[in-house]
């Protein structure tokens, strides 16, 4: 068992009121003998459990304040809607897009250059057959990157799911 697990367990028994009887259990005890945290968790709510029968209430540590907000934090995001994803990808899809005159702009320029400079050494023929390798390559190279943006879209979620 984890730690996360064996605390809640405690602080479970702890409501009940039978702290005492579940600290018996081995696989609790041995844990807690061996778990500074989960020692100083069944500390915690054992005075927990006096102070409330006391009428006072304890004071309570910063990572015992932490740990509850870790804890609700993580079921609020368990129980919220996922972001549409359309709307992300019209996004990246729009940023994609803006490199798109850039590369066109850049091919333009190698084949008017290309022209320029092999035209009068290689025969019409071979101009046309480099003309279409570099266009079809250029086209297929651009196509997967607009075809990626999804997926790095999706990537993106999913990694900033897991994370939360």
């Amino acid at each position: 068992m984890s730690c996360d697990a064996i605390q809640e367990r405690l602080a479970e028994l702890a409501l009940a009121r039978e702290l005492d009887a579940a600290e018996r259990s081995r696989a609790e005890l041995e844990h807690a003998a061996g778990c500074a945290d989960c020692a100083a968790h069944a500390r915690f709510l054992r005075a927990l459990v006096a102070s409330l029968e006391a009428g006072t209430a304890p004071a309570v540590r910063s990572g015992v304040v932490e740990t509850a907000r870790a804890r609700a934090a993580r079921a609020l995001r368990a129980q919220a809607p996922p972001p549409r994803f359309g709307r992300e990808l019209a996004g990246a899809l729009g940023v994609g897009l803006l490199a798109l005159p850039v590369v066109l702009a850049h091919a333009w320029l190698v084949a008017r250059g290309a022209t320029a400079l092999l035209a009068p050494w290689l025969p019409g023929a071979m101009m046309t057959w480099l003309g279409v390798v570099y266009f079809g390559s250029l086209a297929l190279t651009v196509g997967a990157l607009y075809a990626a943006i999804p997926l790095a879209v999706a990537w993106a979620r999913r990694t900033r799911t897991e994370v939360a």
